[in-house]
């Protein structure tokens, strides 16, 4: 895949310095900084950067999608979108234990989502763990709650559900 605007990827020579050094680095780690903000990527680069691990994801290149997916969470560990690509990624490609992972990592970037409850649930059910994919499905569930932008997600949940305790 070819990647457009291969420039915007490279790193800053000022950014390059500074990761050269421990002492630096480590201090603004300290002070709370993401990679992405030592390195100096924008907003619009992130994007760039989460298009082509979507395209990758979308084209079944699920190895490469996680690899993507995994720089992405690695330069900003704050964005509940990198790590359900991760997760889904890792789950596609038969990485189940990573998949848990990288959804427990979703949960806690954006804990209302039922979305990795829900992908978590076939992850455990593969693991042959029946209760951990009955509590993950009735979490998705309960965090569905009314909304329609989830609707359809916690109408399969809720099958699903009853599927188990058949």
């Amino acid at each position: 895949m070819e990647i457009e605007g291969i420039e915007d990827y490279k790193i800053p020579e000022e950014a390059l310095e500074r990761l050269k050094s421990p002492d630096v680095l480590r201090r603004q780690m300290e002070e709370g900084l993401t990679f992405q903000e030592i390195i100096g990527y924008s907003h619009e680069t992130m994007e760039k950067f989460y298009h082509v691990a979507h395209r990758l994801f979308q084209a079944q290149e699920y190895e490469k999608a996680a690899d993507a997916f995994l720089f992405l969470t690695t330069l900003n560990p704050y964005v509940h979108h990198y790590w359900l690509g991760l997760g889904m990624a890792e789950q596609l490609n038969g990485g189940v234990q990573q998949a848990l992972l990288a959804y427990a990592m979703a949960v806690l970037t954006n804990a209302e989502s039922p979305v990795p409850h829900y992908h978590s649930a076939s992850c455990y059910q593969v693991l042959n763990d029946r209760e951990s994919a009955l509590q993950s499905l009735q979490i998705a569930i309960n965090c569905a709650g009314s909304s329609p932008e989830h609707s359809v997600l916690k109408e399969r949940a809720i099958i699903a559900k009853q599927s188990l305790l058949k």
